[in-house]
């Protein structure tokens, strides 16, 4: 199982939450919202230090922290229905293009939401 934080004040990250999840039929992703997650900071010590509301964060099943882009890879990997995809975004120097893509579109969605309830 891995687990996804997100921030559930944000739309766009909100429909992305649901595509996955209907993506995702065997539910190898827990979704959870930041807002809880900091709530119980006792079950997810491993977010403390990071802002977690600015980008995808994910709980790999190896133990793993990862955010931004390369939770957004691995999350591909993790469902069956977007496996193509993510050997693209495998490729040697996808991260390349891949990082500054994924910050260009995680800045302009923070455009359109407020943090007064987060």
């Amino acid at each position: 199982m891995h687990y996804l934080f997100f921030d559930r004040y944000c739309p766009p990250c909100l429909a992305a939450v649901r595509i996955f999840q209907f993506l995702d039929p065997h539910q190898h992703c827990e979704w959870i919202p930041i807002q809880d997650a900091w709530l119980h900071m006792d079950k997810f010590p491993y977010l403390s230090s990071r802002n977690a509301a600015h980008e995808l964060h994910m709980f790999t099943n190896q133990g793993v922290v990862l955010h931004g882009f390369y939770a957004f890879r691995r999350l591909l990997l993790a469902v069956p229905a977007s496996f193509l995809p993510a050997i693209v975004l495998y490729l040697p120097y996808a991260d390349r293009v891949g990082v500054p893509l994924y910050n260009a579109i995680s800045k302009s969605r923070l455009k359109h939401i407020s943090f007064k309830n987060s």
